[in-house]
């Protein structure tokens, strides 16, 4: 096995170009699928992250029937329905013995305003215990609005220093639209975290009230988030908040109670999907580099159809000539997976140095390198092989 090896290493040096050319498919396939698998690692495990910082006992109600243990992707579009939760449900919820808090979430699209600075933080209207029912959020100056304000918001630290700079920006005022809210508090968070897509590091809260007029006078609630009393009443809170809901909603299951768990699973639903499509694309270029290697080893049969003919007298076996054009193919595959994987790992490394991603390169991914390197190869390799082992080495001698 070492005399094929350095042979087929005596002939990818002979022939460096042409050698190049063919392993350019195997390189861009490898650097394409592990690239994309390694990011889409990363973002799950980003987004992991992102939900467990939440807290083991937050529980989120939505609008739209999702069932994270069917495996199916859900409809987006059941994300954003308004009309489905109502304040009747977050009163129903808020009297249940496994609820310590509850708050809606009413989202406003628009942006905040100051003279000619414009942020677009996600303003929800909120009550004023949602610093205690998402105990990631805290103040880091000023206050949290009460029950009876309006008019008020708290900024995210973000915001607050995009619109007023280094100056506090307590009891300044904010436009949004065309109503003016009076700054009362800045929040912090203590982990980075998100819900549903929005960081809560970008989250401006305002009074509920407010965020329907707002809206028009439309009391919309697009999430109801829920603390439990613990992480241990977590099952038994989410199946009792599912049960007062349905009687809330005459038996109609339009609406979705989930976990941390359970937010999770989607999101990996989603994120495994897209990642499966997008490398099958790229797996394209795997087959065609393929096929190019099938070429030119069979080019490469041709050539040396007298040393095949040569090995044959002098004892080599098929098997032997089968094995040692099989072994070329292979290492010309590998060597390109190399450089296919090590130019993923320099483009992952750009990435994690210039965006907020940072892929994961695993051993399985790695793996998965090595395995499809050796997988083309021998696939792509085996009939050019089996066309030098059957050469009659009488005719193999006497070819020109």
């Amino acid at each position: 096995m070492g005399e094929y090896i350095s042979s087929a290493f005596a002939s990818i040096w002979g022939n460096k170009v042409r050698s190049l050319l063919t392993m350019l498919g195997v390189v861009i396939g490898v650097t394409s699928v592990t690239t994309l698998v390694a990011m889409g690692q990363g973002l799950k495990n980003d987004v992991s992250g992102l939900i467990q910082g939440l807290g083991s006992n937050v529980i989120a109600v939505t609008s739209g029937k999702v069932d994270p243990s069917a495996g199916a992707a859900p409809n987006p579009a059941s994300f954003i329905s308004t009309d489905i939760l109502t304040p009747s449900d977050v009163s129903a919820i808020k009297g249940l013995s496994g609820v310590a808090d509850v708050s809606p979430m009413s989202l406003v699209a628009t942006a905040y305003k100051v003279g000619t600075k414009t942020a677009t933080p996600t303003i929800a209207g909120t009550y004023p215990n949602i610093l205690q029912v998402l105990t990631v959020l805290n103040l880091k100056e000023g206050r949290m609005f009460t029950a009876d304000e309006t008019a008020v918001t708290v900024l995210p630290e973000e915001t607050a220093t995009q619109l007023f700079g280094t100056a506090s920006p307590i009891g300044q005022q904010v436009l949004a639209g065309t109503t003016e809210l009076t700054v009362v508090g800045v929040s912090h968070q203590n982990s980075t975290s998100s819900i549903f897509g929005s960081t809560l590091g970008t989250i401006a809260l305002i009074p509920f009230d407010e965020a329907t007029v707002l809206n028009k006078g439309k009391v919309g609630i697009n999430r109801i988030i829920v603390k439990a009393t613990a992480p241990e009443t977590v099952a038994a809170t989410k199946t009792a908040i599912h049960n007062t809901l349905l009687a809330q909603h005459n038996g109609t299951e339009d609406f979705s109670v989930l976990t941390q768990s359970d937010i999770l699973g989607l999101f990996d639903t989603f994120l495994n999907l897209a990642t499966a499509m997008i490398s099958a694309i790229a797996a394209i270029s795997l087959i065609v580099g393929g096929i190019g290697i099938m070429n030119i080893m069979l080019v490469t049969v041709t050539e040396r159809t007298r040393e095949i003919g040569l090995r044959k007298a002098v004892g080599a076996t098929r098997g032997a000539i089968l094995v040692q054009f099989l072994t070329e193919a292979i290492i010309v595959t590998l060597v390109g997976g190399l450089i296919g994987l090590a130019i993923s790992l320099s483009i992952g490394a750009v990435v994690a140095a210039k965006t907020p991603l940072h892929p994961d390169f695993t051993p399985a991914v790695l793996a998965t390198a090595f395995g499809i390197s050796i997988f083309i190869g021998a696939v792509f390799g085996i009939w050019p092989a089996m066309r030098a082992a059957r050469k009659d080495p009488i005719e193999a001698l006497r070819y020109e």
